[in-house]
């Protein structure tokens, strides 16, 4: 359980840096944009479904 609490410490410590923020805010984008795409997708195959 402490090498747990080593690992979010490290985390923490990482994303308090400069890089550690502006990779964060990366994924972050990265993941929303992921999200939003299969969101998109889903939503058209929705639609889709009553044709096919």
């Amino acid at each position: 359980m402490n090498s747990l609490y080593g690992y979010i410490r490290t985390v923490k410590q990482y994303l308090a840096t400069p890089k550690g923020s502006h990779d964060a805010k990366d994924y972050g984008r990265a993941v929303l944009l992921i999200v939003m795409t299969i969101g998109v997708v889903l939503a058209i195959l929705m639609g889709m479904k009553g044709r096919l």
